[in-house]
């Protein structure tokens, strides 16, 4: 039982450092855009742009009448509730989306 804390406390430690860092990265990681004003000479010498694209009718939005019969399905799509459950991506995904909660709450029971 002595092993289990140790364990979970080096995971949060790991976790601690591998955040600070990212933190301390942020800036190397972070994109740099320079901002350089026109001259007044290459915004006199650029064309005008003047586009025409058709005309007339507006295109229609879909709805139940203009829905095609047929449209893409992925496989995922065809697949029944229960098949999805058996799909070891599903489970990654939810594991992804919910272990972060639990190693969270087990933090917080230690920090006590």
């Amino acid at each position: 039982h002595g092993s289990l804390p140790r364990r979970v406390l080096s995971l949060l430690l790991w976790m601690f450092r591998a955040l600070l860092l990212l933190l301390l990265a942020q800036d190397a990681l972070s994109l740099q855009i320079a901002v350089r004003p026109l001259a007044p000479a290459t915004l006199s010498r650029s064309p005008a742009v003047h586009a025409q694209f058709g005309g007339g009718e507006k295109p229609k939005g879909l709805s139940r009448d203009s829905e095609p019969e047929e449209f893409f399905k992925t496989n995922m799509d065809a697949m029944s509730d229960e098949e999805k459950l058996k799909s070891p991506v599903v489970w990654i995904g939810l594991s992804i989306l919910v272990l972060p909660f639990i190693a969270g709450v087990i933090a917080l029971e230690f920090s006590k």
